[in-house]
């Protein structure tokens, strides 16, 4: 008796375990996946002949359906169970508001460049968390059976991107391309920071108030001031710095920045060709509608740089009627109708410039690809899609002029 309960009791665990696996397999990086996809085959093969052998046992058909029943149910079971814990991988803000232990004041100050770029590689918590906070704004409404299938999609899309992401690399030597033009005086410490991560804001201030630095700056490089970044100022606000002596000062976001639009502008005109027939598409981000209502800032700042973009363009020979602004998301029109609009209108040459994503972030480049692709235009049309200008020079001078002139502002 005792000998059947158990290969009662095998099966179920071992569906158990199969239905968690599999969750695991489609949520963990791709360095785990052996590990967790070894731990649902041996599951299935011990669920296997513990099903054999009780066919074997129980010569009536109802014993063999309640083992399949009760194999199934296990399953299910297993995979609603890891699915449930899965919210337990996201990263809930904690701010340490007792106050920062600060360093010996070192008189001088220290820049943060802050970017918005996403980790390098695939990774559970920072997608758990940008899922985590979806749900919370109402955008998105996902069942226990389909939430893996969500990390195995953002999976996917690095998986298509080559693995990585270079954003976070490119914001670190935008930094030391900053600090390498910046006057011997004056900084003493430069490093870059993300909106919000395990390389926040908050983080890097900490860093540096804890090295002595009683005045830092942070540069935005960024286009328009998203949520993101209003939550890592807030994060920063949390630590109460300036009880301290601490002063931390912010530039503003480049929208106003003609200097950059007119980067933007020479390098869609270099390779634009015969302006006669070419057309360009201006990508901003965007954001949600339910955002948009008490985040106008944002909608403006995005709209207020694509538009100063495409004057530049209009005054040095490109037709208004060939230039279109576009979104990656969010709003309407998306990149795959500006292009087919533009195919349409007899253009031979279509550049797409993502002009508010400094950075290379995921985003920016494979998901903008794959809406290029979908236009699904005839050979004859060409289809260049740019990367971003976060490495180009002219963007590091920008930066390191706004820090400047923010650090003679607290001096």
């Amino acid at each position: 008796m005792q000998e059947t309960a158990g290969i009662w009791i095998t099966l179920i665990v071992a569906a158990f375990v199969l239905g968690a696996s599999t969750v695991a397999v489609l949520v963990v990086r791709r360095s785990a996946e052996p590990a967790f996809a070894a731990l649902g085959l041996a599951a299935l093969i011990t669920g296997g002949w513990a099903f054999a052998l009780i066919s074997e046992l129980y010569t009536r058909l109802d014993a063999v359906i309640y083992a399949l029943a009760f194999a199934v149910a296990a399953v299910v079971g297993g995979y609603a169970l890891a699915s449930t814990l899965l919210g337990v991988l996201a990263r809930k803000d904690s701010v340490t508001i007792l106050g920062v232990e600060l360093g010996p004041d070192t008189g001088q100050a220290a820049l943060v460049i802050l970017g918005e770029d996403e980790p390098a590689s695939y990774d559970e918590g920072a997608t758990a968390t940008a899922l985590d906070r979806l749900s919370d704004e109402g955008l998105l409404h996902a069942s226990i059976a389909i939430l893996p299938f969500l990390f195995m999609a953002q999976k996917a899309r690095y998986r298509a991107a080559g693995g990585t992401s270079r954003a976070a690399r490119q914001l670190d030597s935008l930094a030391e391309h900053v600090e390498a033009a910046l006057p011997s005086s004056g900084f003493g410490q430069v490093g870059s920071a993300s909106v919000e991560g395990v390389r926040g804001l908050e983080q890097a201030v900490i860093g540096a108030a804890q090295r002595g630095f009683r005045r830092i700056v942070v540069a935005e490089a960024v286009i328009g001031a998203s949520l993101e970044l209003d939550r890592g100022k807030c994060r920063v606000d949390a630590l109460r710095l300036s009880g301290q002596g601490v002063h931390v000062t912010y530039t503003d976001v480049l929208s106003d920045s003609d200097r950059i639009a007119a980067l933007v502008a020479t390098r869609v005109l270099s390779i634009a060709g015969d302006t006669l027939l070419t057309g360009v598409v201006l990508v901003g981000a965007a954001q949600p509608d339910t955002r948009s209502k008490n985040r106008r800032d944002f909608d403006e700042q995005e709209s207020s740089f694509l538009n100063r973009v495409r004057m530049r363009l209009v005054e040095r020979g490109l037709a208004e009627t060939y230039i279109r602004i576009a979104w990656v998301e969010w709003r309407t029109p998306d990149v795959t109708s500006a292009v087919r609009h533009l195919a349409a209108m007899g253009c031979l040459r279509i550049v797409v410039a993502p002009a508010c994503f400094p950075l290379d972030t995921i985003r920016s480049t494979l998901d903008i690809e794959i809406a290029v692709r979908q236009a699904r235009l005839d050979p004859s049309i060409t289809a260049i899609t740019l990367t971003g200008y976060a490495t180009d020079p002219a963007f590091a001078e920008e930066i390191r002029g706004r820090a400047l002139s923010a650090l003679a502002g607290v001096s």
